[in-house]
């Protein structure tokens, strides 16, 4: 069995395998909590496992990058100074995420992983297993297809599931994708004409639900050549609250603060934790000179960085997969997430 490889088994015979691989290893899943909303955590059961999503608003980045994590302690109260680590990752399968969160940690990965190489992020990767799912039915807020971060991919995942009702249509990604079907004895046989046509089916009744396209490549266009006029930052700079939201719930964006705490006189940790590019001190300097103190610079930065073609370039894509959570968190009444600020700028070019 080689990657690229399309099978198909039915519903039950896969979870009944995930069930039994639950009680080896972890495995981190979409749950509905009391209250109805969905996240993904630790599954203990399958009764917890829900597909009645599209996704969840806090991005799974953050089981790879947590919000806030100990780098390394420290204790100075012995005859030798001692360092300590955290305990070393343990394997774990990520179960159900959806493409534009898995498009998210592609981009991550080439930023950890390249002049800035994060051991403790790339750990967490090498030893998560990605079973992607497909999106059948998309959010009102999503633009993946414009962004080419789903739903439906080529790569970036061991596994990708789509949900053809009583039977999963498997696309195999890896060798770690291969290994678990063989290991875990999935019943998978070779996908069928049927089976291809129905994922056709889902896929363009899928693409007729999403947001219009946002004017993506135009608004790289303006931005890359600087054609934006300087008063149109402004004016978006003087909407935007500077939360932050927007780029904590982004799954590609990659900014973190280090902090060293002390713990009495002897003894500490330095904690990483989450930054935020639209914070007013993020670029403050010890001298206390800050080259982008005013709102205005930071939403512009925030937009160059997301779709110049210099980062494109660098990176190969966007730093957008379309999953809409921007326009979800936005507290500017909808005026500065990312499609909204594409076509503003569509609308100020013409």
């Amino acid at each position: 069995m080689q990657a690229g490889t399309r099978l198909v088994v039915s519903k039950q015979a896969f979870l009944e395998n995930l069930s039994l691989c639950m009680q080896k290893m972890t495995v981190i899943g979409p749950q509905k909590l009391a209250g109805g909303e969905v996240t993904f955590g630790p599954l203990r059961s399958l009764r917890r496992l829900t597909f009645d999503y599209v996704n969840d608003l806090d991005p799974l980045k953050r089981f790879f990058l947590p919000p806030r994590e100990v780098l390394f302690a420290y204790d100075t109260s012995g005859s030798k100074p001692r360092l300590s680590q955290p305990p070393p990752e343990k394997p774990r399968v990520l179960f159900g995420i959806r493409s534009c969160d898995v498009q998210g940690l592609v981009h991550m990965d080439g930023f950890f992983q390249g002049a800035y190489y994060d051991e403790l992020y790339l750990a967490r990767r090498k030893n998560t297993l990605i079973i992607s799912l497909a999106c059948n039915t998309p959010n009102e807020s999503c633009f993946c297809i414009c962004c080419n971060g789903g739903p439906w991919l080529e790569s970036g995942f061991d596994l990708q599931l789509t949900d053809l009702g009583e039977e999963f249509l498997i696309d195999v990604g890896s060798g770690a994708g291969r290994r678990f079907l063989e290991e875990w004895k999935v019943p998978a046989v070779k996908a069928g004409r049927r089976h291809e046509s129905r994922r056709r089916e889902l896929m363009e009744a899928c693409d007729a639900r999403m947001l219009p396209t946002a004017y993506l490549a135009k608004a790289c266009i303006q931005i890359t050549n600087n054609r934006v006029r300087e008063e149109l930052w402004e004016e978006m700079g003087s909407e935007c609250f500077s939360c932050g939201g927007c780029t904590h719930v982004c799954p590609c964006c990659t900014c973190f603060d280090v902090i060293d705490c002390p713990d009495g006189a002897q003894s500490g940790a330095r904690i990483r934790c989450w930054d935020s590019c639209q914070y007013a001190g993020f670029t403050r300097e010890a001298s206390g000179h800050n080259p982008r103190a005013r709102a205005k610079e930071r939403v512009k930065r925030r937009f160059y960085h997301k779709l110049s073609y210099a980062y494109i370039q660098q990176d190969g894509h966007p730093g957008c997969v379309g999953c809409g959570r921007c326009i979800t968190v936005c507290e500017a009444f909808g005026l500065l997430d990312i499609s909204a600020v594409v076509k503003r700028l569509r609308r100020d070019g013409q």
